[in-house]
């Protein structure tokens, strides 16, 4: 496999050598057997390059900058640097996750989170040299934030479930159309709005096709040389198309 710049010079650079244990290696009590040992060599080698190649295939899939933060985490994880490592766990996770990051906190880690919160608005407020009163108010305010940002995520995916369960994709256009309507009804009643849309897209295709059997039950006024009197001598086939479109009633 071709190496692949930097990411392939960190991978090589690990140091495995504890985890390697060394080839016996025969003990020399006249001529070496140097092409037994050369063979041993190799197998060596061979071993130690299978044993770390899917890590090395791992990073290669990866962007770079993906790759190299991955490295720095298994460093701190593997240097015993928990603070760290978890500090680059929770800062991924959230990148990742993105608004919905908060969805995936069970109780006990949404008041950690709240805590957390709570610490650094109490020390950014020390640090502008607020009282303390307003010390409170800006970490009441931050947990308030915190707790807004939960419901809206906790309803986000609530609607997309219901979309989903009426059979549609939330990103669809006639998804976001349903919500749409669903917003501009008193109650928000998304079940309601779907009701509407659906009522109003089956009458348009039932318009549609009583008008298309009504222009193709109609009877056309004979026309030599056209179509429903409409002179065909000498017209375009861009023409031609258009009358008998038209004759169709579309």
């Amino acid at each position: 496999m071709s190496e692949t710049g930097d990411i392939g010079a960190a991978v090589e650079s690990l140091d495995f050598s504890a985890e390697i244990a060394p080839s016996e290696q025969p003990v020399e009590t006249g001529e070496v057997n140097w092409e037994e040992r050369y063979r041993a060599e190799v197998q060596d080698r061979i071993r130690e390059r299978e044993k770390y190649k899917p890590y090395k295939q791992v990073f290669e899939r990866m962007h770079p900058d993906d790759a190299q933060a991955t490295m720095q985490f298994a460093q701190a994880y593997a240097a015993g640097d928990q603070e760290s490592a978890i500090q680059w766990m929770i800062n991924n996770a959230k990148t990742l996750a993105g608004d919905r990051f908060q969805q995936y906190l069970n109780p006990q880690q949404q008041a950690a989170a709240q805590a957390s919160i709570a610490t650094n608005a109490m020390a950014q407020g020390q640090a502008a040299g607020m009282t303390a009163d307003q010390i409170q108010q800006l970490v009441s305010q931050e947990i308030a934030n915190f707790q807004e940002q939960q419901e809206i995520a906790r309803h986000e995916v609530e609607i997309d479930q219901t979309i989903r369960d009426f059979g549609l994709q939330p990103e669809t256009p006639l998804a976001q159309a349903i919500i749409v309507n669903a917003m501009n009804r008193d109650d928000l009643d998304l079940r309601a709005a779907y009701n509407e849309m659906e009522t109003q897209i089956l009458q348009q295709a039932q318009a549609i096709v009583e008008r298309r059997r009504s222009a193709g039950n109609a009877m056309p006024t004979a026309a030599p040389t056209g179509v429903n009197g409409v002179p065909m001598s000498g017209a375009s086939p861009r023409d031609r198309a258009m009358a008998r479109l038209n004759q169709q009633g579309l």
